[in-house]
């Protein structure tokens, strides 16, 4: 891992999960979001440390194991560090069991508890809102960015980086996952609109190599694919389906090979699509037979 300068004093370190960086002449530095684990924790640490940085404050994205993961060690190697987090995502960083139980919808059996899903606890220290947020005499600003998770932040940086999470996926990431993990289709395609109305120099989303410079058409690109997967789920009820059945005609269509947590988190961002659809009016849902099937209306 190395530290790579975006423009100015913002920078990040690459890694399946990017931690932005944003420097200080006084030597401290902030993070935006760490990774999934202790392994990933003592990298960024050796990082920081071959380019003479202390991290101060610890700002975070949403959630997400793979986006805290690595949060409360980094803590315990630098002490006075101060974690930071939206009010809707504190209490999954603090019980790791919160998110795996929402996904599952009961208490999680143990094959689902995996390290993508089931970090170490992380204890946030500052709630912050959407905003301006003077941190270490610098002025960044706080974006609301929900739908793939609901308090999702992204950080503009005062040399024009944003580092955006997972509330954009890069077109890698989108090539690879045909159906985007989301839990708000409404929220999402709101949060794409606003981003495109803002003058982003530059962009950076937590999964992927690349700084995108120019913004537009990956918003673009993430949009189309949103609405790509609206009407294949549209022609795909045209006969009533259960979410289970949709998702085993999804995985045909797009190729998808699961294991089972992978099925669960396919399954909620199915869900998801189906909710916007349903209260757009474009579904509607009976039971039978003891199960919940779903069609057009």
């Amino acid at each position: 891992m190395e530290l790579i300068k975006i423009h100015g004093h913002t920078h990040y370190i690459p890694g399946a999960t990017n931690a932005g960086v944003f420097t200080t002449k006084s030597g401290y530095c902030l993070l935006i979001d760490s990774g999934i684990n202790n392994t990933i924790a003592h990298k960024i640490s050796q990082v920081l440390a071959g380019n003479d940085l202390k991290p101060r404050y610890l700002l975070t994205t949403h959630g997400h194991a793979d986006h805290f993961g690595a949060h409360s060690l980094l803590k315990e190697l630098y002490p006075g560090l101060e974690i930071l987090a939206s009010p809707l995502e504190k209490p999954f960083m603090e019980n790791n069991l919160l998110g795996t139980t929402a996904l599952y919808g009961a208490n999680p059996f143990d094959e689902i508890k995996v390290p993508l899903l089931f970090a170490r606890p992380a204890a946030v220290d500052l709630t912050i809102t959407p905003g301006p947020l003077k941190l270490l005499d610098q002025h960044l600003q706080v974006l609301a960015t929900p739908g793939h998770t609901a308090g999702h932040l992204a950080f503009l940086t005062p040399d024009g980086v944003l580092f955006c999470g997972d509330a954009v996926y890069d077109p890698a990431t989108l090539a690879k996952y045909p159906v985007p993990f989301l839990l708000d289709i409404k929220a999402e395609l709101a949060t794409l609109g606003t981003l495109a109305g803002m003058d982003i120099p530059f962009l950076l989303p937590a999964h992927g190599r690349e700084v995108i410079i120019d913004p537009a058409p990956v918003l673009e690109k993430n949009r189309r694919q949103i609405n790509n997967c609206l009407e294949m789920l549209l022609d795909l009820l045209a006969q009533p389906l259960t979410r289970e059945d949709l998702l085993a005609q999804v995985a045909i269509l797009e190729d998808m090979t699961m294991d089972v947590p992978q099925y669960f988190l396919n399954l909620a961002s199915l869900s998801a699509f189906i909710s916007y659809l349903k209260d757009e009016g474009r579904l509607a849902c009976t039971v039978e037979n003891g199960k919940l099937y779903f069609y057009v209306s």
